[in-house]
């Protein structure tokens, strides 16, 4: 007993000598008003709250000049900063150097995104270029009207940009190409393939459960009898989602299967200006 007692004294003493020691002493939180900021201090980016701005051209800040015409801009705000995304077409013109003896012309998209960080300046994240070229026939290329969508799918407090265009050069009611983007900073993820022309069936009907993949089809499959039909609505792989975050390929999914039927909707054939 007496010596617990002298174990006890002693942690006593030992806890007392560490509380009045000054290298182990805790500073008491501040209570008083924040220091002022210095003029190298900056605000940090605001995390995304789902607010995004239509932009015409004229609002535009001083930028690369693009080619063509503006189709599209938008701005919001997130965790990197500032964003900007612009979307530009070209008018259809000749092509310089043809293939065929046929009348053949070109139509060229350019897609930039830029990011500027509090108190600095508009810096290019990603840039994306695409054309229909040696087309004699009908042509088209733009952005399925009302797909571009911002969105935080792994709530990570960057934003992911998904764009959805077609391309079309055809004669005949074949499928366009459909090309479904997204970008979350400068990682790159895409759905490519074909959509579907509406039949005896509505357009809607004729995707298949399954949009993957055309890569698993045969040859012989697509020499067959119809085999061309297994193209509609189907893209190649799922591929570039193999590192992304399992939302993406969710979300890329059920917007390939929302937009796929709409080849021959009014507003979708954007080559002519």
């Amino acid at each position: 007993m007496l010596r617990t007692i002298r174990v006890s004294i002693v942690l006593l003493g030992v806890l007392a000598a560490c509380q009045s020691d000054p290298k182990t002493s805790r500073l008491p939180a501040a209570t008083g008003p924040a220091a002022p900021a210095t003029g190298t201090d900056r605000a940090a980016p605001a995390a995304w709250t789902g607010a995004v701005d239509s932009l015409a051209a004229g609002q535009l800040p001083p930028l690369e000049k693009l080619p063509g015409k503006l189709l599209e801009a938008r701005r919001w705000t997130d965790v990197a900063g500032e964003n900007l995304l612009v979307v530009y077409r070209t008018a259809p013109a000749a092509e310089r150097t043809t293939k065929y003896t046929d009348e053949e012309s070109y139509v060229e998209l350019f897609v930039r995104q830029y990011v500027r960080a509090p108190g600095g300046p508009y810096r290019e994240l990603w840039r994306l270029q695409d054309a229909v070229r040696n087309c004699p026939f009908d042509m088209g290329l733009g952005l399925l009207p009302g797909s571009t969508r911002v969105t935080d799918l792994d709530r990570d407090g960057t934003t992911e940009t998904t764009l959805v265009y077609k391309l079309t050069c055809r004669s005949d009611v074949s499928p366009s190409q459909m090309k479904l983007i997204m970008h979350e900073g400068k990682a790159k993820y895409a759905l490519r393939g074909f959509m579907v022309v509406p039949d005896s069936l509505p357009a809607a009907q004729l995707v298949p459960a399954n949009a993957c993949c055309m890569d698993t089809i045969s040859q012989a499959q697509f020499d067959a009898p119809n085999g061309y039909q297994l193209q509609a609505g189907r893209y190649y792989n799922e591929k570039d989602f193999r590192k992304a975050p399992r939302a993406f390929l969710g979300f890329a999914r059920g917007q390939w299967r929302r937009w796929v039927p709409r080849d021959l909707e009014p507003g979708t054939d954007d080559g002519d200006e």
